[in-house]
């Protein structure tokens, strides 16, 4: 596959190739297009959405504390078994 890309875009792609995080090009464009792909499927927020939700998160904790992980595990495991 061929693909005519902005010198912009080039430059970015060739940065991080620079940068020793990716061995090549097709590596990076390979990297982008992976999350896009998640960001797609996983990060389908409206306008504002995650602010929100990260906000209520916030509350939450202020309001309920935290579980450290075994006790959160251990919920988690409980609702799983009646």
């Amino acid at each position: 596959m061929n693909l005519s890309l902005t010198a912009e875009v080039q430059k970015l792609i060739d940065d991080r190739v620079k940068s020793g995080k990716y061995a090549t090009r097709e590596d990076v464009v390979a990297a982008a297009i992976l999350t896009l792909d998640q960001q797609e499927h996983l990060g389908d927020f409206g306008i504002g959405e995650l602010d929100a939700l990260l906000v209520e998160g916030e509350r939450n904790i202020e309001q309920e504390g935290t579980l450290d992980g075994d006790e959160a595990y251990r919920k988690r495991a409980e609702l799983r078994c009646p």
